[in-house]
């Protein structure tokens, strides 16, 4: 495999964990050599193809290979987002067109980067192949699937994409970083017109229950019970509407479709 997929790891990490190591370990001498090598790894950029690869440009033999581990920072990083890389973020698409199909152990990981594009249809689409029963005496005829007993077909069997199953639906229900938590940004509102879940946990330690009807917003809640903090502050998104509340630990906050807050109650 190239190397680039595991700079594009490296990068993704530094990104990832350095603001939350430095309280802990910035007197030590291997945080110290993190942060100084950290920043000269090269992210993620965009090749010729207007496809999305790492520090430099090639011609990919494979470029239909099922591997995107060069996309950490689309998922599960948080490296290339509308927001901050547009241009990375249309990039991050061409390439995971152009990557197809995939097999198990891709499968979950590709439905979640459909997910964080906001592309419900593809995401949809890769959960559902997660379910094409595999005859395990002709295994060679399918490109991923699932076994009789629920295990998952790469094939032979992977966990992974039972492990990962779960993850991707709760990006297409949930999306959030430390500042901010998005509602049902990949939802296929034809598919699962109506339904609810509940006890997500969005980053910062806030939990999170919605449910939805007609592919519309219902109701959310939201909580922490994080001890060492009093208050929390959230930039909450849905469709073209956001709010940035502000709510203290140990209280429930429900919010009706419209993100207004409607009840409070003690957990």
């Amino acid at each position: 495999m190239s190397k680039l997929p595991f700079w594009s790891l490296r990068f993704g990490y530094f990104c990832h964990f350095s603001p939350k190591l430095k309280p802990f370990a910035s007197g030590s001498l291997w945080f110290q050599h993190y942060c100084h090598f950290g920043p000269k790894v090269n992210p993620c950029r965009i090749c010729l193809r207007k496809s999305c690869y790492f520090a430099q440009d090639f011609v990919d033999p494979d470029v239909h290979h099922r591997h995107i581990s060069h996309l950490f920072g689309l998922f599960p990083g948080h490296t290339i987002t509308l927001e901050e890389t547009p241009e990375l973020f249309k990039a991050a698409e061409v390439t995971l067109n152009n990557r197809g199909g995939s097999w198990m152990v891709n499968t979950t990981w590709k439905a979640a980067s459909w997910a964080r594009l906001h592309n419900s249809e593809r995401a949809y689409q890769m959960i559902k192949h997660l379910f094409d029963l595999v005859d395990p005496e002709n295994e060679s005829n399918y490109e991923g699937g699932l076994y009789s007993n629920m295990f998952t077909a790469h094939p032979p069997f992977q966990i992974d994409a039972n492990f990962g199953f779960s993850a991707a639906v709760a990006e297409m229900l949930i999306q959030s970083s430390v500042t901010d938590i998005y509602l049902i940004p990949a939802l296929p509102r034809d598919k699962w017109r109506n339904g609810s879940v509940e006890g997500l946990k969005a980053r910062g330690n806030v939990t999170v229950s919605i449910s939805w009807s007609d592919g519309d917003l219902h109701e959310l809640r939201l909580w922490s019970d994080d001890r060492e903090n009093q208050r929390f502050t959230k930039t909450i998104h849905y469709n073209d509407m956001s709010v940035v509340a502000t709510m203290l630990t140990g209280k429930v906050y429900t919010f009706d479709g419209k993100l207004r807050t409607v009840k409070t109650a003690s957990l």
